[in-house]
């Protein structure tokens, strides 16, 4: 639900919180511009709507909103008697030990960028520190994020599945070291507490996208959450692991799409169908950022530039993109060798966005701010 109350009734805004709490929900408050703040009230609303009624005479409320999705607590759109509110996009903070903060969909490009999995101190270490380097140079320290699977899911059990909290132990090392904040997948609810010790943002990978046990542990946690597409899963389906999230009190979730298995990815040119329309859908009907990962669609380095430059016309808040630090490492990496792009070709994709950010985007946002008025 979401409640529009006049600035300055405090009395108010606390009988809303109290109720909110006493229901299990928790409420955000946007302040803006006007002689309104708005509420919003997370987590599963069912039992505080039937206050609705309570609600709307309390001194200093204006309007009450209830969302009419399924997805309630992550709908742009919200409906009720006083009309139609579109609520704002939402920007997700993770803070790093250089003082940076790095905010996705604050409308700049966030690089997420790192190993496919921390296999060795010498492999985490030599990519964070070529990660830094790039960020410094073309001055990004405050949009770029590590990335590094600890815990791997596999498709076949006798493969490789990472170092688990020793590969955590080298992410922790790399953050130390160049104060850059990771990300990194969590694969158990039994765990997920362990890890949001340590990592500044939690990852469910495809296979778990549905694990509705592992959705609920981490939307409990006070971490930022990036929430992979299942790879078979329809757009709502996607919304909805992301309301299992959102019901537990965490909106900071930032949806990722990292493609499909169809019929043509068995012709093996890729590895999964990108689906770029799923991000401007994804984008225009919920509040969280979202982004792109053009390392799993592709499964070969040679493809991956060419997907990730594709996803900005759609305007992806960030990329996340598997890498490698030396060609000769790609013979002994354990897992998707094959699809890590060289940490000197990823730089020249970074200039690639900014020079993007500079002259394209904002021609583009033109075209599409009048095909929105139409």
């Amino acid at each position: 639900m979401i409640i529009e109350v006049e600035k300055g009734r405090r009395a108010t805004i606390t009988q809303i919180r109290e109720l909110a709490a006493r229901f299990g929900n928790r409420v955000e408050t946007t302040e803006g511009d006007g002689i309104y703040c708005t509420l919003h009230v997370i987590g599963d609303t069912r039992e505080f709507s039937t206050r609705e009624g309570f609600i709307r005479n309390l001194p200093g409320v204006r309007k009450a909103f209830r969302v009419e999705s399924d997805h309630k607590n992550i709908a742009r759109v919200a409906r009720g008697e006083g009309g139609v509110v579109r609520r704002p996009r939402r920007v997700v903070e993770v803070p790093g030990l250089d003082g940076k903060v790095r905010r996705i969909g604050a409308g700049r490009h966030v690089f997420f960028v790192g190993p496919d999995s921390p296999q060795t101190m010498a492999q985490t270490l030599a990519i964070a520190r070529a990660a830094r380097t790039i960020a410094e140079r073309y001055g990004i320290e405050d949009r770029v994020i590590l990335r590094g699977g600890a815990f791997k899911p596999r498709t076949r059990p006798t493969d490789w599945r990472g170092l688990g909290m020793k590969g955590i132990a080298m992410l922790d090392a790399a953050r130390e070291e160049t104060g850059i904040p990771y990300a990194t997948e969590v694969m158990d609810h039994n765990l997920a507490a362990e890890i949001a010790e340590h990592a500044d943002m939690l990852q469910i990978g495809t296979r778990n996208a549905q694990n509705f046990d592992l959705l609920e542990a981490v939307g409990r946690l006070a971490r930022p959450v990036i929430l992979k597409r299942g790879f078979g899963n329809e757009a709502s389906e996607w919304f909805y692991a992301a309301e299992y999230v959102a019901n537990q009190g965490n909106l900071d979730i930032v949806l990722c799409e990292r493609g499909m298995k169809t019929l043509f990815t068995k012709g093996g040119y890729c590895r999964n169908q990108p689906d770029f329309n799923a991000i401007t859908y994804a984008r225009r009907s919920t509040i969280l950022p979202v982004i792109f990962d053009p390392s799993h669609v592709a499964g070969d380095h040679r493809l991956v530039p060419e997907n990730l430059v594709a996803s900005l016309g759609h305007l992806v808040d960030g990329t996340i993109t598997e890498t490698l630090h030396d060609e000769s490492f790609r013979q002994e990496q354990l897992c998707d060798a094959r699809q890590a792009l060289l940490m000197d070709h990823y730089a020249t994709l970074v200039e690639a966005v900014l020079a993007f950010e500079e002259h394209v985007l904002p021609r583009l946002a033109q075209v599409l701010e009048a095909l929105d008025a139409l």
